[in-house]
């Protein structure tokens, strides 16, 4: 099975030793020409020109105005004396790599509240399936980034700050010296099929009313993540399931997960009709493909956006599209 995943399209040429080599700011100033005696050959001939665009650590990012909400949207490009600019006012750089066309990417980290002329922000989570496939990858390296930053400003060895190195891929303990790298959480989400080849979805009591989706959670530690899978239904909705294959995998940087989109079908002489565990679920049933046509055109229930992998296992299984719930998000509305 092929799932289209919108966030792992095209990921960025790492160019490593211009990573750890030079910095964001001086390619920003100089170009090609900042690449230096450490620089492999093959990394710089990887590198042609450079751009910048803007992130924020909430996982938004800044776009070329657009208001039609079925257009492809791109990521807005910053000019050069802006970006220094705004280094200039603090704003993190990290150097997230080049894309097909020899561009090196430097993605700026702007403040959750910041507003930039000629840039419209839009949050990953809702609009990134309608990026094209370069931006797309920029963009999840980006947000990932930013989002990691935000999030581990002090040594969890000492408790002093720590500082961005290696152009945003690590950072440094300004007491210990302790480095740390980026992280992702492994995670697991499993579309559950009953003997019908009905679908569960479930609604987590953190959602707004009509939200659904597939049932998920962290691996623990020790844990393998087939485990997790049957671990996590049992506990939130009280199914036992067999027949676990792995589908996909899809980063999603809200804060920090790897998710590993699983199926899994009830077990066979066990109960099918869910129990939620009335904490973190608090209703779960299964659709048949009318059923879930009907409950989304009427509004009853909403899905995830098409940017998720919960999405494209969905449409897997459904064979198309879903169909839009009247209580869609916008994909372009404001994070």
């Amino acid at each position: 099975m092929t799932l289209h995943l919108p966030l792992v399209r095209l990921t960025p040429r790492a160019l490593v030793s211009v990573r750890e080599n030079v910095s964001p700011r001086a390619l920003l100033e100089r170009g090609v020409k900042a690449l230096g005696a450490g620089v492999s050959q093959e990394d710089r001939a990887g590198l042609s020109s450079v751009r910048a665009v803007v992130v924020k650590p909430n996982g938004a990012i800044g776009v070329i105005p657009v208001r039609d909400a079925c257009a492809e949207i791109e990521l807005a490009t910053i000019s050069t004396p802006v970006a220094l600019s705004l280094i200039d006012e603090a704003a993190p750089a990290y150097f997230v790599g080049a894309t097909d066309d020899g561009a090196g990417q430097i993605v700026l980290c702007l403040d959750n509240d910041a507003e930039l002329p000629g840039v419209q922000w839009v949050h990953l989570r809702w609009g990134g399936h309608m990026l094209g496939a370069s931006d797309s990858g920029v963009a999840i390296v980006g947000v990932s980034l930013a989002t990691w930053h935000a999030s581990y400003r002090f040594c969890a060895r000492c408790g002093k700050p720590v500082r961005s190195i290696l152009s945003g891929w690590a950072t440094e303990c300004s007491g210990c010296g302790h480095v740390e790298y980026p992280r992702q959480d492994p995670a697991v989400i499993v579309r559950i099929h009953d003997d019908e080849d009905r679908v569960l979805l479930a609604h987590n009591t953190a959602w707004r009313t009509t939200m659904c989706s597939l049932i998920a959670g962290f691996v623990e530690a020790g844990e393998s993540p087939e485990h997790a899978v049957i671990r996590e239904v049992k506990e939130e909705v009280g199914l036992d399931v067999a027949s676990v294959e792995y589908q996909a995998t899809q980063p999603w940087p809200f804060p920090r997960s790897q998710m590993i989109g699983y199926t899994a079908r009830v077990a066979v002489g066990t109960p099918v009709v869910p129990i939620p565990d009335g904490e973190e679920i608090e209703w779960a049933r299964f659709f048949s493909r009318s059923e879930l046509r009907d409950a989304l055109h009427s509004g009853e229930v909403s899905t995830p956006g098409p940017t998720s992998i919960a999405y494209a296992l969905l449409v897997d299984w459904y064979g198309s599209d879903l169909p839009e719930s009247p209580s869609s998000l916008d994909p372009l509305r404001r994070p």
